[in-house]
């Protein structure tokens, strides 16, 4: 697949009935709250373009570096963090874009991305329901966004833009539904907020328990 093939570019608009950015998420929803408030106060980037990950070791670099820093940010920071695995989701990911969808939000331009150039990102799989066959399920399996961007509306657009590229992804192939987990733990409330804002609703939730 080249490059053109795995764009998911576009402007960066604010989800509809949004007057501005909704809760900054952050990798774990840190200061979503205070993001809204301080909005004003950032940076826009209307370059920014969404994509799908290509095989390039630049994407990798910069994949496992987000992804190292979200692992720090989540309920599960005492397991180890596994690299191996991470290139196993990069390996399959791009060697299967029409059922693992790895969405990057990059700087708009040509040059390959350094290491901590990543704004965010998202993991989604298509597949079907588990008592159903002939109808697919995009599941959102992680959202994260750079903690540098915490605080400021770039972030808040980040986020946004990275759910429009996953539904783009979905509909292209032909995904009846978007099923997200959010299971870092840590600002619920906030992750509810902006998930609700971008016109999802709750139909369960998730449980944990230390054995």
């Amino acid at each position: 697949m080249d490059r053109s093939d795995s764009d998911l570019s576009g402007r960066v608009d604010n989800v509809p009935g949004d007057t501005e950015p909704a809760a900054q998420l952050s990798v774990a929803c840190e200061d979503a709250a205070s993001s809204e408030g301080r909005a004003a106060e950032g940076t826009t980037h209307a370059n920014m373009i969404a994509r799908l990950a290509d095989v390039s070791e630049a994407d990798y670099r910069a994949g496992v570096y987000l992804a190292r820093e979200a692992h720090q940010n989540t309920i599960f920071r005492d397991i180890p963090f596994s690299e191996a695995k991470a290139r196993a989701i990069f390996d399959k990911a791009t060697a299967q874009p029409n059922r693992f969808g790895l969405i990057y939000a990059v700087p708009g331009g040509d040059e390959p991305l350094a290491e901590n150039g990543l704004y965010g990102f998202a993991s989604v799989h298509a597949g079907e329901y588990f008592l159903g066959s002939g109808t697919l399920i995009a599941t959102v399996q992680t959202l994260n966004i750079s903690r540098h961007l915490s605080g400021n509306i770039l972030g808040g657009k980040v986020a946004l833009r990275l759910v429009q590229a996953i539904r783009k992804w979905a509909k292209e192939r032909r995904c009846s539904h978007i099923l997200v987990h959010v299971t870092n733990g840590l600002n619920v409330v906030e992750s509810d907020k902006f998930f609700r804002r971008c016109g999802m609703r709750v139909v369960g939730g998730n449980y944990f328990e230390v054995v």
